[in-house]
Parts: C-alpha cells; structure tokens; sequence
C-alpha cells in the first residue's frame, strides 16, 4: 500500500526528473556542510591541537594554498551531494513505481 506522501513524492518527481540533474539547494546543502569542515579544520589547525601537522604545515606552505585546498574540495562534495540525492530519489521512485506496478 502506497501512503499519501509517497504518492505525492512519485507524482512531483515524475515532473522533475526529466529536468536537468542540477538542483540548488542539495548543492548548497552540500557546500555549507563542507564548507563548516573545512573551518573547523582550520581551527583545529590553529589551535595547535597536534603538534606534528602543524610543524609540517609550516613548514612547506602558507595559509592560502589551505584555503585554496579547501574551497576546491568544498565545491567538490557539493557536487557529490547533489547527485547523491538525486540518485536517492531516483532509486525512491522506481522503488514506488515498482510497488505501484504490482497492485
């Protein structure tokens, strides 16, 4: 039995996933999430919290090419994260189309 909320579901992703795969919001969701990594690693970093790193972080670059890094992965995830959730949801509709196709 299908439940109101996944026919809805079914009936609004019939419509968009025929659109083009690029979404906004699990881009930026992605981004935020990666983003918020990256600053924690950098305080981390500042913090001193392990010695080690941070002789070699000193040692071999500057605190720009770190930015750079992590900006470069940021956008990197985001883009991950959003095909993720439209596989997701694609697997979600056959899954419901499939249940439909037996009744």
């Amino acid at each position: 039995m299908i439940s109101p909320e996944e026919e809805k579901f079914y009936l609004q992703w019939e419509k968009d996933r025929v659109l083009p795969h690029f979404k906004r919001k699990p881009f930026l969701k992605g981004l935020s999430l990666s983003l918020l990594f990256g600053i924690l690693i950098l305080i981390l970093t500042e913090l001193g919290w392990y010695e080690r790193a941070n002789m070699i972080a000193n040692r071999s670059g500057n605190g720009i090419w770190m930015l750079i890094a992590i900006v470069i992965f940021s956008f990197g995830f985001a883009w991950i994260y959003q095909q993720f959730t439209f596989e997701m949801n694609e697997q979600r509709f056959h899954e419901i189309k499939n249940l439909k196709n037996k009744k």
